[in-house]
Order: C-alpha cells, then structure tokens, then sequence
C-alpha cells in the first residue's frame, strides 16, 4: 500500500466541499485532511495520483453545482 500526501490551497477550495469529496469517496481509498494537505492511500502511486485528480475533479464539480 503507498501512500502520497498532497498540499491543496486553502484560498482556493471550500473546506466543505473538500471534506464532502472526501466523504463520497470514502470507499474508494483511505483519505484524509489535515492542516491543508491531503493523505491518500492506494496500492500504488499511480493510483494515487489518479484518485487525487479524480477527487479534485469532483471538488471542482460540487463547486460548480453550488453556483
């Protein structure tokens, strides 16, 4: 299991929609938020990176729906 961490910028997400992402894709890895930067589980880094841009995508997208 690999696990990556990634420094997302406060300025620019709303906590809540971060941690609403975070909560939807609770089944499909280990995710975490601390202090502005998020922990990501996977089998491997590819996976990793790909679960983060899939989680940022839908950050953006409940951003989108909000407006």
């Amino acid at each position: 299991m690999q696990k990556k961490y990634f420094k997302i910028e406060d300025s620019i997400y709303y906590t809540d929609m971060v941690l609403q992402a975070i909560e939807d894709f609770k089944e499909v890895s280990n995710i975490s938020l601390d202090n502005w930067q998020i922990s990501i589980e996977g089998e491997t880094l590819e996976d990793v990176e790909e679960i983060f841009n899939e989680l940022m995508n839908y950050v953006i997208w409940l951003y989108n729906q909000s407006i």
